[in-house]
């Protein structure tokens, strides 16, 4: 497939990709919002291949949105998200991810090619008292598609440590500061870092990746919602993969990933009734 239809596909994707949808899950995340809403949601970003990889790509999302805001079940910019346990300071629900593919990156040359990944998994938050810093406790098993097939990629475990920021009293925009680190079963790890001896080359020797560390991440997201139906974000992300459990692959190129996005969400279509209500 050529690089021209692959950014095409990419622009149609509706799968929650890394880093464009995280930061969505930031915007409009305010008490009284309406029970649910649906319009479009467009973003735009540099994101590298995969985890270490010495390649980046502009991605782009443009897709319709649709926003609810349930006591028990909520769908939003995160995914769908149902709520198992809720407490003042505790929650436990179900949480989604996923990222782009990879074509044509140079270090796989002659490799198979890398799918969409998504994951899906309970998550366990502490919500810090209404100080505006919660901890995140996920895990997922992970899996790709080409979407003809679905394949099992092992798992994640990924706590993140968040801080949501008001820049001005009384002023709509939020700045939300996380510290992210992950570890990922093997499976994961040999779909990103294992090279099989049939691929080895002389710039690419064989290695055999195993399970462990994979990376920690910080990230940084203004996010503003104007009026009823209208929110736009802006992020910025740094990856580092020192310390990885397979910093010796010839796959691991990088050992520092940045990737920007942003993007905005519109949603003219809204009820009248308000969350809680």
């Amino acid at each position: 497939m050529s690089r021209r239809r692959h950014h095409r596909i990419a622009w149609a994707v509706t799968l929650l990709a890394a880093p464009l949808t995280t930061a969505w899950c930031q915007v409009g995340d305010e008490p009284g919002l309406p029970r649910w809403e649906a319009g479009l949601a467009a973003g735009a970003g540099r994101v590298s291949d995969y985890p270490g990889a010495d390649q980046s790509q502009v991605r782009g999302l443009v897709a319709p949105v649709f926003i609810y805001r349930g006591p028990v079940l909520r769908v939003d910019q995160g995914g769908i998200r149902g709520r198992v346990l809720a407490s003042p300071d505790w929650e436990l629900d179900l949480t989604a991810t996923g990222a782009f593919n990879a074509r044509n990156n140079e270090a796989r040359r002659g490799m198979p090619d890398l799918d969409y990944l998504f994951g899906i998994g309970p998550q366990l938050v502490w919500k810090g008292a209404g100080r505006g810093v919660s901890l995140h406790l996920k895990a997922r098993a992970v899996m790709s598609t080409d979407f003809h097939r679905i394949d099992e990629r092992g798992a994640t475990f990924d706590p993140e440590l968040r801080w949501r920021i008001r820049l001005l009293a009384g002023s709509p925009t939020m700045l939300t500061l996380s510290l992210q680190s992950t570890w990922a079963t093997r499976r994961l790890h040999r779909y990103f870092y294992e090279v099989e001896p049939a691929d080895a080359a002389t710039e690419r020797p064989a290695y055999t990746a195993r399970a462990g560390y994979l990376g920690s991440e910080l990230a940084a997201t203004v996010s503003r919602r104007h009026g009823r139906s209208l929110s736009w974000f802006a992020s910025a992300r740094l990856m580092s993969l020192h310390g990885s459990a397979n910093a010796a692959s010839p796959l691991l190129r990088d050992k520092v990933n940045v990737g920007v996005g942003a993007g905005v969400v519109w949603t003219p279509w809204q009820s009248s009734a308000r969350e809680g209500q």
